[in-house]
């Protein structure tokens, strides 16, 4: 895998991860339904995107093949799935229990499809990396893994978005020729987006209020949702799917230092000793030399 592709993987991590300090400010703002939030922040991602594309000259609808739709379609599908089981997931236990069930069971869903249908199994160094990755996030988030009213589905909802976000990055293992990041980003979260309204609406859908409201709602569309996605595919085009899903665990922990630092969030021990944990494995996970790109 090649360095600069890793380092788009942790990029992406660093993204997401600012979407929980975003999302609590946006809160303060704005009493938004959980699924208005998913709502929002897919059909904000999908419209900055094509809306780059466009002033750039480089959104070319026409010309995408049938391939590259049902690409995008399916991955904005996938991803509705995955941010309105995590929010609902979250109503039903708590933010901890929810985002270590997801993203934590993530690499291991895609362990096994390598294992059951392309009979790879990973390598004793990225068991390794796991192993620490997985250890570090229950350190890190131990203080927060509250069953809260239904914790036996609120955990099955977060598992059903690790299976959502493991699909997610097999299918994006292997990249539709002429079909780059930004567009299929955009197309698949703006359908994505539009897919959540129907379900929004069921709950209620509210819209983000004044300046400082959208001004947040802005930013998680666009640097928790669209920079990370565009960063976390373009990475997937060399990096290994089971590697992509561990170094992503680093969400938690720079959600967890931007709480600390923008906040005032107390600095525990557990923090500590998990964010070393979570980064330990990031680095034992980084490419030793940069290897011609292929498709995995």
């Amino acid at each position: 895998m090649k360095t600069s592709h890793f380092l788009f993987v942790v990029l992406a991590g660093i993204c997401w991860g600012t979407g929980g300090v975003l999302g609590v400010l946006l809160s303060e703002h704005s009493d938004l339904h959980p699924l208005s939030v998913a709502m929002w922040r897919m059909l904000i991602a999908g419209v900055a995107l094509l809306l780059l594309l466009a002033l750039t000259g480089q959104l070319r609808l026409r010309s995408y093949t049938r391939q590259a739709w049902m690409r995008a379609l399916l991955t904005g599908g996938l991803t509705a799935i995955f941010e309105a089981m995590y929010f609902t997931g979250i109503s039903m236990s708590s933010v901890g229990l929810a985002t270590l069930v997801a993203i934590g069971s993530a690499p291991v869903f895609v362990a096994l499809y390598d294992w059951l249908f392309r009979r790879e199994r990973p390598a004793a160094r990225t068991l390794i990396a796991l192993a620490l990755a997985l250890a570090g996030l229950v350190t890190l988030l131990s203080g927060s893994l509250e069953t809260g009213s239904n914790g036996l589905l609120g955990a099955l909802l977060a598992m059903t978005c690790g299976f959502a976000f493991a699909i997610i990055t097999v299918i994006n293992r292997t990249p539709v020729p002429g079909f780059e990041p930004v567009p299929l980003t955009g197309i698949a979260f703006a359908a994505g987006g539009l897919m959540l309204v129907p379900v929004a609406a069921f709950a209620g859908i509210d819209a983000p209020k004044g300046v400082g409201g959208w001004g947040f709602a802005v930013a998680v569309g666009v640097i928790a949702t669209a920079l990370a996605y565009v960063a976390y595919l373009t990475g997937l085009k060399t990096v290994p799917p089971f590697v992509a899903t561990i170094v992503i665990l680093l969400e938690p922990l720079i959600a967890t230092v931007l709480g600390i630092v923008v906040l005032d969030e107390a600095l525990g021990l557990g923090v500590i000793v998990g964010g070393v944990a979570l980064a330990a494995a990031v680095v034992l996970l980084r490419p030793q030399r940069d290897e011609p790109e292929t498709i995995h």
